[in-house]
This record gives C-alpha cells, structure tokens and sequence, in this order.
C-alpha cells in the first residue's frame, strides 16, 4: 500500500472508482473495463495499474482468449472505504479483502515538512 496521500487520489478519481466497483461484481479483463467504461484501452491499463500499486485491485488469474491471447483478470479488493477530513487530519479507512481488520491511514498535513 502507498502512500495516504495517493491512495486517496486513486480513490477520488471517477474511473477508478468505477474499475473497482466492477471488479467487485465480477472479475474482469482490462478489455472488458474499457468497453464497460467507454474509455481508451491505454487509459484503462493505466487505472489499473495505479489501483495495483495501491492494493486496491489484484491480478486474478490469466485466461486464454478465443484468438489465442492470453489475457488478465482483476478483481477488486476493496468491501468498502471511508475518506475524511477532520481536525487537519486527512483520515482513509479501508476494509480490504486480504485483511482481518480494515486498514486506517491517516496523514496530518500540520505535523508534515
């Protein structure tokens, strides 16, 4: 997991969000997020590779194609998250799969060089 300040990035931005949510319902190529999303099959990989380098989306497995190319597919790792600013403190809360217990990140942009 990065940082508190990227993670809540990542975690604000529409198509991310979006990725996550539907690798949640069901994993999903990078193909198949670009065609549910309408957006560039670049800008996809991209997403994804920013929601890897999170934590918050892993490489499930890798299936074969119909044409004979082998492809990933994600799944989201995220149950749920809370981002809050109170008392000059930057506080993101996530329950991930992979933990027991959510995860709680905080960042106070005060006490920071």
């Amino acid at each position: 997991m990065n940082n508190i300040l990227q993670t809540s990035k990542v975690l604000s931005d529409g198509n991310a969000l979006k990725i996550i949510a539907a690798t949640q319902k069901r994993p999903c190529t990078a193909q198949d997020l670009s065609d549910e999303l309408g957006s560039p099959l670049a800008g996809t990989y991209k997403k994804i590779k920013e929601l890897e380098e999170s934590g918050l989306i892993a490489p499930l497995d890798r299936m074969l194609t119909s044409y004979g190319k082998r492809v990933t597919r994600y799944r989201s790792l995220v149950r749920g998250f809370y981002v809050e600013f109170f008392n000059n403190e930057l506080r993101v809360t996530l329950d991930l799969d992979n933990e027991d217990m959510p995860l709680k990140l905080s960042w106070n942009p005060l006490l920071s060089s």
